[in-house]
């Protein structure tokens, strides 16, 4: 294994696009089109690249990042990440702009005491590819990121944990598609996402103005702020997931708290889940900007109000037991 730790230096994004060379390395050290930067990063230097077997150590300095594909086509794999500190502006584990790359079974650790916006697996600029069997730790602002049009990604499998109950610092989300993107979402474990105050939110898997068509399918969603958030974008299916909060609420008595809740979204469903709770507000809350969502067989239990649809023109099955639903 490769071992390299941050020096204290800044790299800008801009001068990212001159390292290293174009030349096929050996990857007897695990890199293969790919270098290490001044600061102790790696960055893709062309198409097929390979970053595998390193590991890294983030305790100093300010890098945009500690893996990037610069827009290149490859694979970032079995890889260690231990993020120690890092600085107040956003910073990615693995970065991958453009291009297709395939993130496996890497795992990112995040110190207990991590307060800033740090992302661990990022997607942007119409990259696609898969982020599957990877393990992300600790404190993050999100795990898994997948923003800005034509990103396409696959997440699947991966083993998502977040610091638990938290009021200072960044509300932290599992896994998080905006800004236009899409993805298919299935299999994934994310766990401990919460926020204590009642002026944010945490949520397990959020989608915050995606693409259309974003599927959630048979995923572990335990002890966050929200489970599932459906935040824009027409269309999502949200299928065979368990969702549930296993302790009683840590946090303020004012903060609200749900298994699955949907706004400005158009015919979504929410269909054959189970979302139980110990201690929560609400299994599903549609809002008004809801419409023609459809809430079919999904068991719920232990809410102080299983189903609240403000929603417009909410298809539910007739006769109607939100415990059986």
């Amino acid at each position: 294994m490769q071992r390299r730790t941050f020096i204290g230096t800044t790299i800008g994004i801009a001068g990212l696009g001159v390292l290293g060379s174009n030349t096929a390395m050996g990857n007897s050290n695990g890199l293969v089109n790919a270098v290490e930067t001044g600061d102790g990063g790696i960055v893709a230097t062309d198409d097929d690249f390979v970053i595998s077997g390193q590991e890294i150590t983030v305790d100093s300095g300010s890098p945009p990042y500690v893996i990037h594909n610069d827009g290149y086509s490859g694979e970032v794999t079995d890889n260690h990440i231990e993020i120690e500190a890092v600085p107040e502006s956003p910073t990615f584990g693995i970065r991958v702009d453009g291009g297709d790359v395939d993130v496996t079974a890497n795992t990112v650790d995040g110190d207990d005491a991590l307060a800033h916006q740090f992302l661990s697996i990022g997607y942007a600029d119409g990259a696609t590819g898969a982020v599957e069997s990877n393990t992300l730790n600790g404190g993050h602002r999100v795990a898994i990121l997948a923003t800005g049009g034509d990103t396409d990604v696959d997440i699947s499998d991966n083993e998502i944990t977040g610091l638990g109950p938290k009021s200072d610092g960044w509300a932290e989300n599992g896994i998080q598609i905006g800004g236009g993107a899409t993805a298919r979402i299935r299999g994934n474990t994310v766990a401990d996402h919460w926020w204590d105050l009642d002026d944010f939110q945490s949520s397990g898997i959020i989608l915050y103005q995606p693409g259309d068509s974003v599927n959630i399918q048979r995923n572990s969603v335990t002890d966050n702020d929200a489970g599932i958030a459906l935040w824009g974008g027409n269309r999502h299916n949200v299928l065979h997931n368990t969702i549930e909060v296993t302790e009683e609420d840590p946090g303020d008595d004012d903060a609200f708290h749900a298994g699955v809740f949907a706004l400005e979204t158009t015919n979504s469903g929410v269909r054959q889940n189970t979302i139980t709770a110990v201690d929560g507000d609400m299994g599903i809350v549609l809002y008004p900007s809801a419409e023609n969502t459809k809430l079919i067989r999904n068991a719920i239990s232990g809410w102080a109000e299983p189903i609240v649809d403000k929603g417009e023109e909410t298809k539910l099955p007739k006769p109607f037991d939100p415990n059986t639903s």
